[in-house]
């Protein structure tokens, strides 16, 4: 089948697309994608990221297909599900991308899940009913192929070098996202030789490996991951978009009572469910909830906040290891989700007191927010999703005992913050360091408290 179509991409020059691949793209809930930005509301601290799920997608589909010409299997039919993966594999996504995730998970009816998807992640779940019921993808790519899709999403029973292709610590949308998150975002961190490590793929028709004259590109590829992660995805402005939208959509399902936030959010997998989110995109959400005559109410205010870039301030922020061993067992796995919903309250009330003294203000719980930031090692990191091998003469070795460098980091980089936003000002910004070295013990004393009368609560129990 010809490729009747290029599309200009500045990360990869030239995407081809072929005739089924144009009718994909062309669909109403591909082209979606087009009003879902990849990093939320990142643009706020870096303007030049306004790129989208949808050129992500393109960029996915053209590495994933460059992967499987290069390891010389571009005449598999498995090839074809391989690109259609790599095409629909972020279709669930909701407003602001990863935002929703977190939303959806913490608001998902999982009681009305069959017993076998209780523990899938809601998005996930989202892009595989889209997959196999929009009627234009069904249409396009037919009933079996659509559920070959999904198979490959989601659980492959295939030669596993396909599904490196899709999910693994080499994969096509690894690959993309570093480059083009680092491009938009105009900084150098999550850039790499993607031309040598490409080139040093190889396979034996069951695993995807690796030449040693890749290692080193490797190398420098578990580097940008890491130092993109710290200083773009770990960014405290970034941190503090994110939280700020996560917040408005928790308090607009439980404080302000939005009809329309929580028909988004209470996944229960039904058909009027599905229909209802996938009219959603970024403008949609914020023209909703944040318009002039939107209802007022905490959400609303959130939400007005970032439109004007009026953003919460960080006033805390800790490693975990500065805490006391109690502490340290309480919330060193902590997750935002309906379990540790009581003890993230306990701590933002006991917050909002500490900086309403050092303020003079008064400072509503519900606008403090605790969390917790989990930072995984250089070579956990590198290694999300799987190991690398190396092929060699004999058996392949994995890569750790043949790079002296991945070999030697361990868990350098690793360990978890602890921080603390809120929406407050600094009269003189120089002096913001000062103003919260003020208050620091106090935090550190609420958050050591609420977590010893939880773990009675618990022992109560």
């Amino acid at each position: 089948m010809s490729d009747p179509i290029q599309i200009r991409d500045p990360i990869h020059n030239f995407i081809s697309l072929n005739e089924e691949q144009v009718k994909v793209i062309d669909t109403p809930i591909f082209q979606r994608l087009r009003n879902i930005k990849q990093l939320a509301l990142a643009s706020l601290i870096y303007p030049g990221a306004l790129h989208t799920r949808f050129d992500h997608s393109l960029g996915v589909f053209h590495v994933a297909k460059s992967v499987l010409r290069r390891l010389e299997l571009n005449n598999r039919e498995e090839a074809r599900v391989v690109e259609f993966a790599a095409l629909l594999h972020d279709l669930g996504h909701g407003p602001f991308s990863h935002v929703s995730e977190q939303s959806l998970e913490m608001f998902a009816d999982r009681s009305s899940l069959p017993a076998d998807q209780t523990n899938d992640e809601i998005h996930e779940l989202i892009t595989a009913h889209l997959i196999e019921t929009d009627p234009d993808i069904v249409r396009i790519l037919g009933e079996h192929r659509s559920q070959r899709v999904i198979k490959l999403l989601n659980d492959w029973s295939g030669d596993p070098v396909f599904q490196s292709i899709i999910s693994g610590p080499l994969d096509a949308d690894k690959l993309d996202y570093l480059l083009r998150d680092s491009y938009f975002c105009g900084v150098a961190y999550g850039r790499f030789d993607f031309a040598q490590l490409e080139r040093s793929f190889c396979c034996d028709e069951k695993q995807m490996m690796l030449k040693k004259a890749g290692i080193t590109a490797f190398e420098q590829y578990a580097l940008a991951k890491h130092y993109i992660t710290q200083n773009v995805y770990r960014h405290k402005g970034r941190l503090i978009t994110d939280e700020m939208i996560t917040r408005a959509i928790a308090l607009g399902i439980r404080v302000d009572h939005l009809p329309a936030m929580e028909k988004l959010y209470r996944f229960d997998g039904t058909p009027a469910f599905y229909s209802n989110y996938t009219t959603w995109q970024d403008a949609r959400f914020m023209t909703e909830f944040a318009r002039r005559n939107a209802k007022e109410g905490k959400c609303k205010k959130i939400l007005c906040s970032l439109v004007n870039r009026r953003l919460f301030k960080r006033v805390f922020t800790a490693d975990l290891d500065d805490f006391s061993v109690d502490v340290k067992a309480g919330i060193g796995n902590y997750k935002e989700n309906p379990s540790t919903l009581k003890l993230r309250m306990r701590i933002e009330r006991g917050l909002a007191d500490v900086l309403s003294s050092e303020f003079e203000m008064t400072v509503d719980p519900d606008y403090v927010i605790f969390k917790s930031v989990k930072i995984k090692s250089i070579h956990e990191l590198a290694m999300k999703d799987g190991q690398i091998l190396i092929a060699g003469n004999g058996h392949p070795e994995p890569i750790d005992d043949v790079s002296r460098f991945l070999g030697s980091v361990g868990k350098a980089g690793a360990g978890v913050d602890i921080e603390v936003y809120a929406p407050v000002e600094w009269t003189i910004r120089s002096r913001r360091d000062v103003v919260c070295d003020k208050f620091r013990q106090g935090v550190i004393d609420v958050i050591e408290q609420a977590v010893k009368e939880e773990g009675k609560n618990h022992d109560n129990v």
